[in-house]
């Protein structure tokens, strides 16, 4: 292909650390190796390596975000629209901000453009009748899981395919007890660990909760620790962190509560080596690749019973799931594996059997090339 393809994004890691960004961060750099890329993004780092180019549409003033994006996406786009063989557009239906001005020039000079469906939050979509004019004239539209797929084939009619979102996942070579002499963990401890940005939508106050059901005496006598891994939400006001350890500490379990902060996604599997069971209480989730990974690295998992989380954990074989939002069922299922270890040792051992199936990140990309290439043609 002698065309570019132009992603437009609004963050990407390492400056902004989350799925999403990550996943456009290692994306962009593996399709750079077939194809010339050109990212348009808040962030102003470059990435290293042949084929891409970052442009910053970071507004100089440092206010008025949204019109200056708006500008200079118009400006880029008609002054290289002769380069631009496709446009990625990520979409999400609840955000406020879409691309309807790069879609209308995409159509002005007849410019493919895929819309990458990946929001776990299927909010109503406003106003409609513009969210189905994206549908209808995008070249291809590609949702991350199935449950995204039915949703958006319902509500506009167009034909959607599945791509489950992958990482080029890693596991450390260092035992668990190296890695846990290292994190300054007991060797004797058995290790609860969310990982991502501790937001609500993430539902670490229902784990909080749980561990508050579970209670000092249980989790003290039974060496219980709990690790969150990741920052809070800086694009919020709110410091849920703070909630969460003052919550913890309200109900006495505070002292088997460990709260790790941000940690570079390179740095990341150790964490998954260090613990025991991984739990994502999410209320929403597209294509949790935290839960992927922890599979890939053998960590059986507790997950809320959403159908994107309850399709990747399948209950009684590799993990267990609970109600979506019921703290106390999540205890009951975190207290099923601490007093029954078979059980764990037997979910840890389906983990590593099926570890290879989550492998996918090289078979995705090549994927996205076939259809992007069909589409410059």
């Amino acid at each position: 292909m002698k065309k570019c393809v132009a992603f437009l994004t609004n963050g990407l890691y390492p400056c902004v650390t989350g799925g999403l960004e990550i996943f456009h961060y290692n994306f962009i750099k593996a399709l750079a190796k077939k194809t010339q890329v050109i990212a348009l993004t808040l962030c102003d780092k470059s990435f290293q390596g042949e084929g891409i180019s970052v442009c910053s549409t970071k507004s100089p003033v440092g206010r008025l975000q949204t019109l200056f994006t708006i500008y200079f996406h118009t400006k880029w786009l008609i002054k290289k629209r002769r380069d631009i063989g496709l446009i990625y557009i990520p979409y999400a239906s609840q955000i406020a901000f879409q691309y309807y001005h790069a879609i209308a020039l995409a159509q002005l000079f007849r410019i493919p453009y895929v819309l990458r469906i990946s929001a776990g939050k299927m909010g109503a979509a406003r106003p409609d009748f513009l969210h189905e004019w994206m549908f209808r004239h995008s070249s291809s539209r590609i949702a991350v899981s199935e449950p995204l797929k039915l949703e958006y084939e319902k509500r506009y009619g167009y034909p959607v395919e599945v791509l489950p979102s992958y990482l080029p996942f890693t596991r450390t070579s260092s035992s668990k007890r190296e890695i846990r002499k290292k994190l300054r963990i007991s060797q004797d401890e058995l290790v609860l660990l969310f990982l991502g940005t501790v937001k609500s939508i993430k539902g670490p106050d229902v784990l909080i909760d749980a561990l508050c059901f579970l209670g000092s005496d249980y989790l003290g006598s039974n060496k219980v620790k709990c690790l969150f891994v990741g920052g809070n939400d800086f694009s919020k006001s709110e410091d849920m962190i703070s909630a969460l350890e003052w919550r913890a500490e309200t109900c006495g379990v505070s002292e088997y509560v460990r709260f790790v902060g941000k940690v570079k996604y390179e740095g990341v599997h150790v964490y998954y080596r260090a613990s025991d069971i991984f739990i994502i209480p999410s209320v929403f989730e597209a294509r949790p690749l935290s839960l992927a990974e922890a599979i890939y690295n053998g960590l059986p998992s507790i997950g809320s019973d959403i159908p994107t989380i309850s399709n990747t954990i399948r209950d009684g074989e590799n993990g267990a799931v609970f109600e979506q939002g019921n703290s106390q069922d999540l205890a009951n299922k975190i207290r099923e594996l601490v007093d029954n270890p078979e059980v764990l040792e037997k979910y840890a051992s389906e983990c590593a059997r099926e570890s290879a199936s989550f492998d996918n990140f090289q078979r995705m990309v090549e994927r996205y090339y076939q259809i992007f290439d069909q589409l410059m043609r």
